[in-house]
């Protein structure tokens, strides 16, 4: 791994976070406890969030809060790191980086994440076996996001501690449209022995049917998105509200050219019509120095030849970076890109002054859940998660 992330000396590493691994998990599992796992969403969008999430730690579900390490310097994330352990001593708390972000950006941020000892890392966007290694080496529990059953038991066979399978219905970009969580849990359940995670377009009323099904946990990013925690705009907030189905798109991403799934706006439609939008100057975010020294208008943001845009000389495609931080932090409704999962069509609220907080969130999920098995407590024959059992 390379050497360019800030040192940290011995004297002012900070105590671990609990591990989150396989074994933590199962540990859970037997007690009668599930994961809700908070996911790390976008540029700045998640936030403030992880903390918050991780403090829950309830009869049926631990909270389990992921700060997104994209497009953060190596100082932005150690940061949010740090705020999340002080917000929830003790809480689990992990890191997710793509792995089709530019290398060294990628290095760099997964050496932070292993150095502060955060409870796991996730990776998606792509695989990378040297993470596997790099964790494992580090003492960091890791876990992979995956779309089909045979990458789930690739990861098993690497040494992964457990999986996210995200399905068709998830926010930001998507691995297989026709693939749908249901399906998609079945089938990685089937092929891993390790804990699974059931995420992409969950909300409170699919919880407990995802945990009958035997998954260890549900992670959540959409409704967290919606809430009155977190430091993303208020307008970002509002965009996520009194949405139909026609108001959710599938765009053409500059990340390969993925599809992904975002609220239909001005920007959006700019994109089904064919328009390029170039990109434009981040300093105002990043600092007079740029995004690690990057101080041009494009930032080399994703690995060589991932970019749609940089392939074409910027006639074609859009800007990611751009986009998503015109959203998240000036909260420009037109010029931003507001990735979302389908369950944006189910929040109740429609004013964002209306949200409730993170930990009401959580609170009600387990209300929820109580309810739902007080019925059949007496007789329940639902099938137990899937954690520590052969392949």
């Amino acid at each position: 791994m390379t050497a360019d992330a800030t040192p940290v000396h011995p004297e002012e590493t900070p105590a671990p976070f609990p591990r989150l691994d396989r074994a933590a998990i199962e540990a859970l599992v037997r007690a009668g406890q599930r994961l809700l796992v908070q996911g790390g969403m976008g540029i700045h969008a998640s936030d403030g969030l992880a903390g918050k999430v991780a403090r829950h730690r309830g009869a049926r579900l631990v909270g389990v809060g992921t700060i997104s390490a994209v497009l953060k310097t190596p100082e932005q994330l150690r940061g949010e790191i740090r705020r999340a352990r002080a917000e929830a001593p003790g809480g689990f708390v992990g890191v997710n980086l793509m792995a089709a972000i530019n290398k060294d950006d990628f290095e760099a941020l997964a050496r932070v994440s292993i150095e502060e000892k955060v409870s796991f890392l996730v990776q998606g966007a792509g695989i990378s076996r040297e993470i596997v290694r790099w964790c494992r080496e580090g003492g960091v529990p890791f876990c992979g996001i995956v779309s089909s059953g045979r990458l789930a038991a690739m990861y098993e066979k690497w040494g992964a501690d457990f999986v996210v399978a995200e399905g068709a219905e998830a926010g930001g970009h998507i691995g297989d449209i026709g693939h749908p969580l249901p399906t998609l849990v079945d089938e990685v359940i089937a092929a891993t022995s390790l804990p699974v995670i059931a995420a992409g377009g969950v909300d409170a009323a699919d919880v407990s049917r995802f945990l009958a099904a035997g998954a260890a946990g549900v992670q959540m990013a959409t409704r967290f998105l919606a809430c009155s925690d977190g430091d993303v705009h208020p307008a970002f907030k509002q965009m996520h509200l009194a949405k139909r189905e026609d108001d959710v798109v599938i765009i053409t991403s500059c990340v390969k050219g993925m599809k992904a799934r975002a609220v239909r706006n001005a920007f959006t439609e700019r994109l089904a019509r064919g328009e390029a939008v170039p990109p434009r100057s981040k300093l105002w975010w990043f600092g007079k120095d740029g995004y690690r020294g990057r101080r041009g208008s494009c930032i080399q943001c994703l690995g060589e030849g991932l970019c749609k845009a940089r392939a074409s000389g910027f006639k074609e495609s859009f800007c990611i970076t751009d986009a998503l931080l015109e959203a998240a932090v000036h909260g420009d409704t037109e010029a931003g890109l507001f990735y979302t999962g389908q369950s944006i069509t189910r929040i109740g609220e429609r004013d964002a002054s209306d949200l409730p907080r993170a930990a009401e969130i959580l609170t009600d999920l387990e209300q929820r859940l109580a309810d739902e098995a007080r019925p059949s407590d007496a007789g329940s024959q639902a099938r137990p998660a899937a954690v520590g059992a052969a392949a």
